[in-house]
């Protein structure tokens, strides 16, 4: 846990001096959180990584921030999260509905949300986000349940992570 806070801390820093400086850890950000039937998700990704991610998915030049095409950009960040996150419950996977994402500084803020029976007590999440781009991606899956916060560690080599809920 000591590592994930010293390599999330490092990245936050490196950040600070240059907009668009190149970053020496590839992460991502996932933070899960359970409301009445819900299961909420926003999702904390590097805008260039995503950039470079969704640019070798359609093999043409991405800039996120341009303003001329937010339709597109919706559309191909949505087509590459329903291939790269998913959710389910260990025997079928459900349709998360990605309803928007926005920028801050650095980042892109990505918010998706899935209906979770009661019943479910197993959440099967799988964050393969810039794995296909970035050989040392590190996903960080928080999941908020009673006040209570767990962490888990997705990366290339291990996608699927779960969480119990009380």
């Amino acid at each position: 846990m000591k590592l994930i806070l010293i390599s999330f801390i490092t990245i936050l820093c490196s950040g600070i001096n240059s907009e668009r400086a190149p970053h020496p850890f590839h992460v991502s950000i996932s933070e899960l959180e359970i409301k009445q039937d819900t299961l909420q998700i926003a999702l904390r990704i590097f805008t260039d990584d995503l950039e470079t991610a969704l640019q070798e998915m359609s093999n043409e030049k991405v800039l996120l921030n341009d303003p001329s095409a937010p339709r597109r950009h919706s559309v191909l960040i949505k087509d590459y999260l329903f291939k790269t996150f998913t959710f389910g419950n260990g025997a079928k996977e459900f349709k998360i509905d990605w309803i928007g994402h926005e920028f801050e500084d650095d980042v892109c803020w990505i918010y998706g949300q899935v209906k979770v029976s009661s019943e479910q007590r197993i959440l099967f999440i799988r964050n393969a986000i810039l794995t296909e781009v970035y050989d040392n991606q590190q996903n960080i899956v928080h999941f908020k349940s009673d006040g209570e916060i767990e962490t888990q560690l997705a990366t290339r080599h291990h996608e699927e992570v779960r969480f119990s809920r009380p």
